[in-house]
């Protein structure tokens, strides 16, 4: 009987301390926990969320290239491009861009511009119908250093898009003329093709 007055006595002297922790462990088990779990699942969604984001914009940039591809495709057919036959099929396929060379030299000539430097490279790495390896379909990429006013590379260059021959004007970079900033120097890399095979 005493020792149990002595337990009584000493829990009713530690009830101030003993109480604030026994609340403390009810509060953490019913509000602490289920909010911490609630808030994973929450982040968990979100990452999922955000995978899918990536899935679906992937997907839709895959779309929208493919679309713009087969708008490009659709546009040279459109526009009534073709490809340049050589008219002898003694020519190899190097001397089969002669013609589209002259053609290309008599537009600048006619635009006012003035071509400084040319190079002829039969074997662009980033061309794809070079990369295809067709068999009679061949490739020249002039690389071009042109001068002129902005007017007439403009004239060039609409004149170079207007020819019935396909062409594909692949990169341009323009820069000031140092002493006259309106003269344009011109980098200009120009794509040519032309097909050489019995029909």
């Amino acid at each position: 009987m005493d020792k149990t007055k002595i337990i009584l006595n000493i829990l009713k002297e530690n009830l101030v301390y003993v109480l604030p922790i026994f609340i403390a462990f009810i509060v953490f088990f019913n509000f602490v926990i289920p909010q911490f779990s609630r808030s994973t699942k929450e982040f968990k969604r979100m990452n999922e969320s955000k995978a899918q984001y990536e899935q679906v914009k992937d997907q839709y940039d895959m779309l929208k290239a493919q679309q713009d591809m087969q708008n490009r495709q659709k546009k040279v057919v459109k526009d009534g491009k073709v490809i340049y036959d050589a008219p002898d099929m003694r020519f190899s396929p190097d001397a089969s861009f002669a013609p589209l060379f002259e053609l290309v030299l008599t537009i600048a000539q006619q635009s006012g511009i003035r071509i400084r430097a040319i190079d002829y490279d039969y074997a662009p790495q980033e061309d794809i119908i070079f990369n295809a390896k067709i068999s009679g379909y061949n490739v020249c990429e002039l690389n071009m250093v042109a001068v002129g006013s902005y007017t007439e590379l403009q004239t060039f260059f609409k004149s170079i898009m207007k020819e019935q021959y396909l062409t594909n004007l692949a990169e341009v970079e323009l820069t000031p003329w140092e002493k006259d900033k309106k003269v344009l120097i011109a980098k200009i890399k120009l794509r040519l093709y032309t097909r050489t095979m019995a029909e």
